[in-house]
């Protein structure tokens, strides 16, 4: 199970992303080890790569208020709303599991299971009250169903925010 994910890529990327390895960063992990620094050297690419747009997209995300180019680009506007969605749907879940030292995941995550874990059912429901949101949810459980190291980052990365 020890694989990587690009963080970055996972969240932000993009819709012709034309990279190395962009699969293997976001949904299925990144799993050949002894060619490790060579494969991430190249799936992060030149300035223009789909990981360095994706990383600038989380940049830009991160401080809006600070950047020119969210200011001028109105183009991009849909497309950081619906960013914004989704990552304020799964930190709140995180939130809430989080506060309540739940456990993220359950035994029996199939589609036929009745309980699939706190977090797929937490995002159930939230689906079920939120419909404009679904689309982009459904592209984030079909990475969520091999990536939860990355879940594991956020939940590392929340808890650090909240303690601070």
């Amino acid at each position: 199970k020890k694989s990587a994910f690009c963080f970055y890529c996972f969240l932000f990327m993009q819709p012709r992303a034309e990279n190395y390895g962009i699969e293997a960063f976001t949904r299925n992990g990144f799993k050949s080890w002894k060619d490790g620094p060579e494969v991430f050297n190249q799936h992060v690419g030149k300035h223009d790569s789909a990981h360095n747009k994706s990383r600038q997209h989380y940049e830009d995300f991160k401080n809006q208020r600070q950047n020119l180019p969210h200011v001028f680009d109105r183009g991009s506007q849909k497309q950081e709303e619906e960013h914004k969605a989704r990552l304020l749907i799964i930190l709140g879940i995180v939130n809430f599991l989080i506060l309540q030292a739940l456990a993220f995941r359950g035994h029996d995550e199939t589609t036929s299971s009745m309980n699939k874990g706190n977090f797929k059912e937490l995002l159930d429901l939230y689906l079920g009250k939120r419909g404009e949101v679904i689309a982009h949810v459904k592209v984030f459980c079909l990475v969520l169903h091999v990536s939860f190291h990355i879940l594991h980052l956020l939940l590392i990365s929340f808890s650090c925010y909240i303690m601070h």
